[in-house]
């Protein structure tokens, strides 16, 4: 697994599994992220404890969007070191990453405050608000030209 940014010294770190995705829209070349108002970032989050990737990461896409997803598939692991706020501190992220779309939608979001977007995914590489992120989505679109990650 690759790891992007750096490790403080001296700073214990709480492991984060999460699962999250890159939601594509074939016929529009663009993808859905999500905006609090402030950053922007994929659907998905933390895997709670007894739950699979998967699980967790449709859990998170009816929390957050309210659509079940299909054709689902994996596309990369990274790790990263990161200080997320005064809740939650830092945190050893490990973001299990894939490529699905939206399917039906079955609920309104829990997440009042998140907004999916859809976007272009190269104006978008280096607004989203983690470097683990960009560094995601930077291959996304690098596999996409190559025709690798239909």
């Amino acid at each position: 697994m690759k790891y992007v940014g750096s490790k403080e010294e001296n700073i214990e770190y709480r492991k984060r599994p999460g699962a999250y995705a890159i939601i594509v829209d074939n016929n529009t070349d663009k993808v859905g992220i999500v905006t609090d108002g402030a950053d922007y970032f994929y659907l998905g989050g933390g895997i709670e404890r007894g739950e699979t990737k998967l699980e967790a990461l449709r859990r998170e896409l009816i929390e957050e969007a309210g659509y079940s997803i299909k054709n689902i598939k994996p596309f990369k692991e990274v790790g990263s070191y990161i200080y997320a706020d005064d809740k939650n501190g830092y945190l050893e992220v490990i973001a299990n990453v894939y490529i699905a779309e939206f399917d039906k939608k079955i609920a309104e979001p829990i997440e009042k405050d998140h907004t999916v977007l859809w976007v272009k995914p190269e104006e978008y590489e280096d607004k989203l608000c983690r470097e683990w992120q960009r560094y995601i989505m930077r291959n996304f679109i690098k596999e996409r030209a190559e025709g690798n990650n239909e």
